[in-house]
């Protein structure tokens, strides 16, 4: 603007130069005129009179006009001046309030670069200090940025990662990553996936990744960002908790199959002791029908009592309330006892099958100590089973001494075991034929028992098969040999229960029976009939203590501990203060070892599981009343 104004004074006083010298031009040359001529002619000199005369006027006219003209012009000069005096100093204004106001943008710009440094030194804080994983990769797929939460994921240093690279790193079924995230932010912008990356360590670890396009300014595409979350024991957790209902769902069938067939295998042989119970009641039967009657319905009352028994001692071994007790035994008379049973079997069941045994223990090597009754129970398991599945041909039992093991092997050429069904044989409730269809009897529970008492005693099963061939189970317990006299000694103990039986003179002595059910006391009465002993019967424990106080001859109580008015717990501390010396024999269908624990601190001396067995009573009561 200041170069406007300059221009127009610059004219200004070109025009007021020009006017000046026109004007003394006019004035200065009526002088020349006249002092060049001198004189003038009479003829010529009116001419020339008049001539000059209107030169000059014509002149004086110009010099006059050029005068108004300068003086008009000399005016607006003047005003010119003072305008331009009035811009340059708005132009000073102007440029002293553009100084000010630049003064006031550097401050701005300086305030506005500090708080830009503030806020990339915040969020860069916040970045490095998140939990998860955050990265930036350009759109070749190069790392540009990451935070220490991600390298601190993957266990590696920046360096250490950038040597590598992230290829070197994916799990080979994740290969196909970074097409599909590439593919993924082309079309949506996002992508979530669950990418498995090695660890520093070797192992593969899985993350939670979500990832989103980042722009310039142009809104193209510079690469993407994207969020990691180590989800490694999260799902590791998940995993164990799919896997834990998938094994409570199986758990559920096998227990709802298990509901469902326990009826049938229940109702099986008890439809046999009823229905040959209700034949007994006809009159026309001869001895001999009456005979296999009985033994029928004393088969099937004993395979009830091992259906019952096998469920109770598989709850019992699984809450660790049974003991395997040692002591001395001959491993010869327990393979034949066993060998006998599934000869019976397979004569009932009239099936063609040859069962061999083969001992190849030393002469001297069949007497060890072990637990006599549960090494019979899981020999009579593996035979059962391999009578059970054998249609027709062999079953062979051997037993021998390997190192320091006793080993038993049951081979049968049956139907044999399907090989995804070999991981589960042990398990509770199976059957290589499961379901309503099942042709074969049974719990399946029998094999679960015979491992898990195999376990407890030390040792391991094992199970070989072929569908169609037939199969082998075996077993290892650790073999220890007991004393050469050891069959001696079992010789004379077994002499002495049998003598002190006989020499005990039952007639003088007195029993009291106490149980709330008639049909066992009528069954205990009868079954003591023999001994010609004297018995007492009582309904109720107040009924049975008021019988101790009248009677004080009293040799042994035998009581029940569930009974409605007054359970055997308290009977049996109420007969105590009234005679501390005499034996109690509790007899309870409770079957674990903590209520055996607790009848016994009751006071009871002895304690006897229902069924009672006859032979079994009268042992136990024999070493009572035999010190009397």
């Amino acid at each position: 603007m200041g170069r406007f104004f300059r221009c127009i004074a610059l004219n200004l006083s070109r025009r007021v130069a020009l006017f000046s010298v026109i004007a003394t031009v006019a004035t200065v040359t009526p002088s020349l005129l006249y002092a060049g001529n001198g004189t003038v002619s009479a003829g010529s000199d009116s001419v020339l009179s008049v001539s000059g005369t209107a030169f000059v006027l014509a002149l004086l006219g110009v010099m006059a006009a050029m005068g108004i003209v300068i003086l008009v012009f000399s005016g607006r000069i003047r005003a010119a001046n003072r305008k331009l005096k009035d811009r340059n100093k708005q132009i000073e204004e102007i440029n002293s309030q553009l100084k000010k106001t630049n003064k006031n943008l550097s401050l701005e710009k300086e305030n506005i670069a500090r708080e830009f440094s503030y806020s990339e030194m915040f969020y860069k804080s916040l970045i490095h200090s998140a939990d998860d994983g955050i990265s930036f990769f350009d759109r070749d797929g190069n790392l540009k940025f990451a935070n220490l939460a991600y390298y601190s994921i993957i266990g590696m240093t920046r360096e250490q990662y950038n040597a590598i690279g992230n290829d070197y790193l994916l799990h080979p079924e994740d290969t196909e990553y970074e097409k599909m995230r590439t593919e993924a932010l082309i079309e949506k912008g996002f992508f979530e996936y669950e990418l498995r990356l090695k660890h520093k360590d070797g192992h593969f670890i899985t993350l939670s990744t979500k990832s989103v396009t980042v722009k310039n300014d142009n809104g193209d595409v510079i690469g993407a960002l994207t969020i990691s979350r180590d989800i490694t024991a999260l799902k590791k957790v998940h995993e164990e908790l799919v896997k834990a209902n998938m094994d409570a769902e199986a758990s559920n069938r096998l227990k709802s199959s298990f509901l469902a067939n326990i009826s049938h295998e229940i109702r099986t042989p008890l439809n046999s002791v009823v229905g040959f119970a209700n034949l007994l009641l006809a009159n026309d039967i001869t001895d001999e029908v009456k005979e296999e009657y009985i033994e029928h319905i004393n088969h099937n009352s004993e395979k009830l009592l091992q259906i019952i028994g096998d469920i109770i001692d598989l709850s019992r071994l699984e809450s660790s309330q049974i003991e395997i007790t040692y002591e001395e035994a001959s491993v010869n008379n327990i393979v034949n006892e066993v060998v006998e049973d599934a000869r019976k079997t397979i004569r009932r069941n009239e099936k063609p099958i040859v069962v061999t045994v083969m001992n190849m223990l030393e002469e001297n090597g069949d007497l060890v100590f072990t637990d006599r009754v549960w090494l019979k129970r899981v020999l009579n398991h593996l035979m059962d089973n391999a009578v059970k599945f054998t249609l027709e041909g062999s079953v062979r039992l051997s037993y021998s001494r390997e190192n320091d093991n006793l080993v038993f092997r049951v081979k049968d050429t049956g139907i044999g075991i399907n090989k995804e069904n070999l991981d589960h044989i042990f398990e509770e409730f199976r059957q290589e034929i499961d379901g309503h269809h099942r042709p074969f009897e049974g719990l399946g529970v029998g094999l679960t028992l015979a491992r898990e008492v195999v376990q407890r005693m030390g040792g391991k099963i094992f199970v070989q098969s072929e569908k169609g061939v037939g199969s082998e189970f075996s077993f290892s317990i650790p073999y220890r040999p007991a004393g050469g006299s050891t069959r001696l000694r079992s010789k004379l103990e077994t002499a002495g229960i049998e003598s002190r039986e006989s020499s005990i003179n039952w007639s003088n002595r007195t029993c009291l029976l106490v149980d709330d059910n008639k049909d066992v006391l009528l069954y205990l009465t009868r079954t003591l009939a023999d001994t010609r002993i004297k018995t007492l019967s009582a309904r109720s424990g107040p009924e049975a203590i008021e019988i101790v106080k009248k009677t004080p001859g009293i040799d042994l109580v035998l009581l029940d501990m569930q009974m409605p008015e007054m359970n055997g717990i308290e009977a049996t501390r109420q007969i105590r203060n009234i005679r501390k010396d005499i034996p109690i024999i509790a007899q309870t269908a409770f079957i674990f070892e903590d209520d055996k624990d607790i009848i016994l601190e009751a006071g009871c001396d002895a304690c006897l599981i229902k069924p009672i067995r006859k032979d079994h009573l009268l042992t136990v009561m024999s070493s009572f009343l035999k010190s009397v």
